[in-house]
């Protein structure tokens, strides 16, 4: 780092003249940063009023389509015995059930003490045998004299066989091998077939494999649970399955057991799930208020202060404020008198004189009324209806698309014209900054240019005063 030392011969504090000469040419980049910083709030401001309009479109996605107003939902009087869904759409009406038994898989192991195997034990027999619960596609399993407990379960797992294989600890040092099968039902019970022995070292034989070794068959077996389906009674009806599921015996309605409800019948009733339905309702309300609270705010004007805030003036807002208005008056085409607007199902703009004016709010009891007696009426008012006109989500979510539009879009237009915009005024402060360089290079090398010529002025000075000294003392 160069030491400066101006002003030595002027006496002049240069490095306080030079900064503040570039500092008032500095003016020039306070002037564009000021104006980066308004552009930059206000592209801010437009992809918070992005964000709100993404928030509605994503309720509108729900209120487009009949699925919503054809939810269902499933009350049953025991909710511990099973859990109940049902399909939109599904038939609305009431059933009982009894939960007889649930579905069991198939688990094998041996209660012969002779077949318990330290870990690492080898079983000292080789051959193969198959297994599987599919009895027309087992799979052979190969055994080498060294294999022990872990490394039988190891082939049998990965024989893809339909049978799970574990080693468990039956006491400290002890081990024995447990076989369950895969999927549960009655169907599917462990087979363990076809045993052929390999041939043994000389002077040896070998014993059996799966009923003394293991102790897996015969009088050795232990079955800790049968292979098992799944049994219950519907509206008087037995029914199976496999599994602890059924899903095909009403069209749209899924039942799990969880427990047998023993002699208890549990009553199970399928209807409307109009509290789902008006929740959705009330959320896209809550967004559309949210985005008209957020517009409001980026629009305002303090009269005191002089001051707007970041999108004060723009036609774009009022644009998007009164369309949005809009809709909660907009008759639909092609409805019924009783229902054309959104005010007739309960949902409509604040009285004026109330703390809800200029807002939009849900009367619930009247919605939950309309949703009652016609679902699919309120279904067409916000989406389709059978002439192909559009319903008020389905409109509100078109108007949303336009202004979203990633190449024509007003609010993606206007990002990118503030970012090109943002951008310029970049580069114009990175040229100042470099003129400022070469100012601040011209500034010095004046300064200090000038302090040469003083300092020959003053050699200049110095040496006539010396001249009249020695010509004065001459004379005297």
């Amino acid at each position: 780092m160069s030491m400066r030392l101006g002003g030595l011969i002027s006496g002049a504090d240069t490095e306080t003249l030079i900064s503040a000469l570039l500092e008032l040419e500095r003016v020039r980049i306070y002037r564009q940063e000021e104006k980066q910083e308004q552009l930059e709030a206000k592209q801010k401001a437009w992809r918070d009023v992005r964000s709100a309009l993404t928030n509605i479109q994503s309720k509108l996605d729900q209120l487009r389509f009949p699925t919503l107003f054809r939810s269902r939902k499933v009350e049953l009087s025991d909710n511990s015995v099973a859990t109940v869904t049902a399909d939109a759409g599904a038939a609305q009406t009431s059933y009982t059930l009894q939960v007889v038994k649930l579905a069991q898989s198939h688990v094998i192991t041996t209660q012969s003490e002779a077949a318990y195997k330290a870990a690492d034990e080898q079983l000292g027999w080789a051959g193969t045998f198959d297994i599987g619960t599919d009895p027309n596609a087992l799979k052979t399993i190969t055994v080498e004299e060294t294999d022990t407990l872990s490394s039988l379960a190891a082939k049998i797992n990965a024989a893809d066989s339909g049978v799970l294989a574990h080693v468990v600890m039956v006491s400290e040092g002890k081990f024995r091998l447990v076989l369950t099968a895969a999927k549960s039902g009655s169907a599917n019970v462990i087979r363990l077939e076809n045993e052929v022995p390999g041939q043994p070292p000389q002077g040896q034989t070998y014993g059996n494999l799966l009923e003394d070794i293991l102790g897996l068959t015969g009088a050795n077996q232990l079955v800790l649970s049968e292979a098992q389906d799944a049994e219950i009674i519907l509206n008087g009806e037995p029914y199976k399955s496999s599994t602890n599921t059924f899903d095909n015996i009403l069209p749209g309605i899924k039942i799990t057991v969880k427990k047998p409800s023993g002699d208890d019948v549990v009553s199970m009733t399928v209807s409307s799930d109009i509290d789902k339905i008006v929740q959705v309702v009330k959320d896209w309300v809550n967004a559309v208020n949210s985005l008209q609270d957020l517009l409001k705010k980026l629009s305002a004007y303090d009269v005191e202060k002089k001051t707007g805030a970041a999108l004060t003036g723009e036609s774009l807002v009022r644009s998007i404020q009164s369309r949005m208005r809009q809709f909660f008056s907009t008759e639909v085409a092609g409805m019924p008198a009783s229902m054309k607007m959104l005010s007739q199902i309960g949902v409509s703009t604040g009285a004026y004189g109330t703390a809800d004016f200029g807002k939009i709010v849900v009367d619930e009891e009247k919605l939950r009324e309309v949703l009652q007696r016609d679902p699919e009426g309120v279904a067409r008012l916000f989406g389709l209806n059978e002439d192909g006109q559009k319903g008020i989500a389905v409109q509100m979510n078109d108007y949303i698309k336009s202004l979203l539009d990633s190449q024509s879009g007003a609010l993606e237009v206007r990002d990118k014209s503030l970012s090109q915009q943002i951008d310029r005024i970049r580069d114009t402060i990175e040229r100042i900054e470099v003129q400022l360089e070469q100012r601040e290079k011209v500034l010095r090398l004046q300064f200090a240019r000038m302090e040469e010529a003083m300092a020959r002025l003053q050699g200049q000075g110095n040496y006539l005063a010396l001249m009249l000294l020695g010509r004065s003392q001459s004379q005297s």
